[in-house]
């Protein structure tokens, strides 16, 4: 079965449902600024509104974080669609990462960020 473009959801339908997901997701573009990021994301880790276009490394005080975020920056623009896969200590809690490439007709726009607490 194949959607129609009709039948897709509409914007605001979609990140109603992203909010609801117990994932947390962010995406930022090629620089590492914030796009977007679901509700869930922003009860488990520094998320805020005003982080919204800036870049994604002031949500990180870690400098090992900042360190593997220009890796990944580095290697998604050099052309690596390769999935990314760590985790992270968070306030006693484990978090498992995943990155990916976020492509917009086939062309490289930014990455996924996803995460779940273990």
């Amino acid at each position: 079965m194949t959607l129609k473009r009709e039948n897709l959801l509409e914007h605001t339908e979609l990140e109603n449902i992203l909010d609801k997901i117990p994932v947390g997701v962010t995406l930022t573009d090629l620089e590492g600024r914030i796009l977007y990021y679901n509700e869930y994301s922003s009860q488990i880790v520094d998320r805020k509104p005003e982080y919204i276009g800036k870049d994604i490394r002031v949500c990180h005080n870690q400098r090992e974080s900042i360190v593997k975020i220009d890796s990944i920056l580095r290697e998604l623009k050099e052309g690596s669609s390769q999935e990314y896969y760590y985790e992270s200590k968070r306030n006693g809690k484990t978090l498992e990462v995943t990155v990916l490439p976020y492509k917009v007709n086939d062309e490289l726009i930014g990455f996924i960020q996803s995460f779940v607490v273990k």
